[in-house]
């Protein structure tokens, strides 16, 4: 299987993978936007199952070969389990590869993952669990009032005692109050 140049993520995709374990070596898995279906037929019974995009640990991009031609990229939707591994394309380029792997992590809303040395895989960025590490946001007082209000509405003004009203000292009354006492 080649990356098509172009290739619409979205679509629903057929892939023929090869199946040490199958009858006949096949197995057949659909990859639509909201499901990974896998379908073979192991001593005569046949299996299909379908898993949620979550499911999966993440979309992985490595290195599968060098030879005289060049590198040889493999974008792999990866799984806890390694027989549920899905191989969504293959590339000679690596910026086709790198697109398409961006492409099929941001669709199914995976972490991206690649391979640096073999056998280990980490994701592409930093994270602290599964939340993504980047360096703080930068911060000034006054963000949040300004980007509601006029800039020269924020300030804080000095109040002037010319402006204010002087008040006449008397009794206040209350609701049940005697007047007099």
């Amino acid at each position: 299987m080649k990356l098509v140049q172009g290739a619409d993520t979205n679509a629903a995709r057929r892939i023929e993978v090869g199946d040490a374990r199958a009858d006949g070596r096949r197995r057949v898995v659909i990859v639509e936007r909201h499901r990974i279906a896998i379908a073979r037929s192991v001593a005569g019974v046949f299996m299909r199952i379908s898993l949620a995009p979550s499911a999966f640990q993440g979309v992985l991009l490595r290195l599968v070969r060098l030879d005289d031609a060049g590198f040889h990229y493999e974008i792999h939707l990866m799984h806890r389990d390694p027989d549920l591994g899905v191989v969504l394309a293959e590339a000679d380029d690596q910026a086709e590869a790198e697109a398409a792997w961006r492409r099929w992590a941001q669709q199914f809303h995976l972490p991206a993952l690649v391979e640096r040395v073999e056998g280990t895989v980490e994701p592409e960025r930093a994270t602290l669990g599964a939340v993504e590490a980047r360096a703080p946001a930068v911060r000034r007082r006054g963000r949040g009032l300004r980007l509601r209000r006029a800039r020269f509405l924020t300030r804080r003004k000095v109040g002037r005692p010319e402006l204010c009203i002087a008040i006449a000292r008397e009794r206040e009354l209350f609701a049940g109050a005697r007047p007099g006492i």
